[in-house]
């Protein structure tokens, strides 16, 4: 884990990851400056943080689009904006619900 520049910290809370990247890690996606609200949520814009890869052919930039479903369902796809690919064409109803009618929290 440290070896290849993760964080080890031993935790008592269920589901939490042991190993992780830190914040300032070379590896990932750092928040770009296109942020926009959209009628169902958000759409941001993710870049590579650097050359690196641990699994190769990366895209940058990714599109993130969150969108508050339902008071209880959250839906987020991430894709490339700049090469269309094939989607399932799954209709899933947006009735769309403000944050603060939601059970859950983004940040």
């Amino acid at each position: 884990c440290e070896a290849r520049g993760c964080t080890w910290c031993a935790t008592d809370v269920t589901n939490a990851p042991w190993c992780f990247f830190p914040v300032d890690s070379p590896y990932g996606y750092s928040l770009g400056e296109n942020t926009e609200k959209t009628a169902h949520g958000w759409r941001v814009t993710l870049n590579k943080r650097q050359a690196l890869s641990l699994f190769g052919n990366d895209i940058s930039p990714v599109m993130l689009e969150v969108e508050f479903q339902t008071k209880d369902r959250l839906r987020f796809k991430v894709y490339d904006p700049n090469r269309q690919r094939f989607e399932v064409p799954l209709k899933i109803d947006s009735p769309g619900v403000t944050a603060d009618e939601a059970s859950y929290d983004v940040e």
